[in-house]
C-alpha cells in the first residue's frame, strides 16, 4: 500500500478514471502502483500525454520503450517495474536470461545494434549527464537517430527514473498481477 492516499479504480472520476481505462484497455489490468498517479489529477495529464506518445513514436520501437524501463528501473531497484517491463519483454519474445543479464551487463542488451547504441547513450547520460560530449552525439546520428529520436528517447528515460524514484517514495506495490 502507498504512502499516500490513492484513488481505487472503483471510486475514480474524471481524468483519473479515463487514465486508467487507458492503462486497464491497454494492459488488461489496473496495476496497483499505477494507483500512485491518481494523487495528482493535474500531473495525470503529462504522464497520460508522454505514455501515449512514446507508445505511437514514430522511430523509437515499443520494445525499446520497454527495455529502456526495465534497465532504468534496475538502476533504481524498482521491482514493481522491472518484473511488469521483464513480462511485457519476454511475452514480446525476448529470452528472460538475456534480460537479467542486461540488468549487470547493458552492453549485452538483446537489442539491434543501432537500437543498442541509443539504450547505451540513455544509461549513460541519466547516470552521468556531464558526462555527454558531441561525440556521443555524432555516433547517435552516425547510427541513424535524429536529435528528436536523441532528445525523445533521453526524456523518455529521464521520466521513467522520476517515475522510479516517486514509486520508490511512497512504498507502491511491488507485485505483478497473480491471476
Amino acid at each position: 500500500m502507498a504512502l499516500l492516499k490513492t484513488v481505487h479504480p472503483d471510486e475514480a472520476e474524471g481524468k483519473v478514471a479515463e487514465f486508467y481505462q487507458q492503462i486497464d484497455g491497454a494492459v488488461g489490468y489496473i496495476p496497483e502502483a499505477f494507483h500512485l498517479f491518481s494523487v495528482s489529477p493535474d500531473l495525470l495529464d503529462g504522464q497520460m500525454a508522454t505514455m501515449a506518445y512514446m507508445a505511437s513514436h514514430p522511430t523509437i520501437s515499443p520494445t525499446f520503450i520497454a527495455m529502456l524501463r526495465y534497465l532504468v528501473s534496475g538502476k533504481y531497484r524498482n521491482a514493481f517495474c522491472i518484473g511488469f517491463n521483464e513480462a511485457a519483454l519476454v511475452n514480446a519474445g525476448i529470452n528472460q536470461e538475456a534480460l537479467r543479464q542486461s540488468l549487470i551487463h547493458p552492453e549485452m542488451i538483446p537489442l539491434p545494434e543501432h537500437e543498442k547504441t541509443l539504450m547505451l547513450f540513455v544509461l549513460k547520460a541519466i547516470d552521468k549527464p556531464a558526462n555527454i560530449s558531441e561525440k556521443d552525439i555524432e555516433a547517435l546520428h552516425q547510427a541513424g537517430w535524429t536529435d528528436r529520436d536523441i532528445y525523445d528517447a533521453l526524456a523518455a528515460g529521464a521520466h521513467h527514473a522520476a517515475t522510479d524514484v516517486l514509486f520508490n517514495a511512497f512504498k507502491v506495490a511491488s507485485s505483478l498481477k497473480t491471476d
